[in-house]
């Protein structure tokens, strides 16, 4: 699983930083990422069918100091 965390790690800054639309799939280099939130887990999912590789993280606590949120993966996956 932590392999494929550092693909997700360029989006998971982006979102951090409040930038959410025209995201760039880390595996198909498409445009077709969705984004949604329920309550602090946030799931980032390709919709390219040919790819569907999706995240979901916890985003913890603002941290004082640096302004950023502590994301912590839940789960990582993609097409077989």
């Amino acid at each position: 699983m932590v392999d494929e965390e550092i693909y997700w790690q360029d989006v998971l800054d982006d979102i951090r930083s409040g930038r959410t639309s025209a995201l760039k799939c880390p595996f198909c280099q498409l445009q077709t990422l969705a984004v949604s939130k329920r309550e602090r887990v946030t799931q980032v999912a390709c919709q390219n069918k040919a790819c569907r590789h999706y995240i979901e993280v916890g985003f913890g606590e603002q941290s004082d100091e640096d302004m950023l949120y502590d994301a912590k993966p839940i789960q990582v996956g993609g097409k077989p």
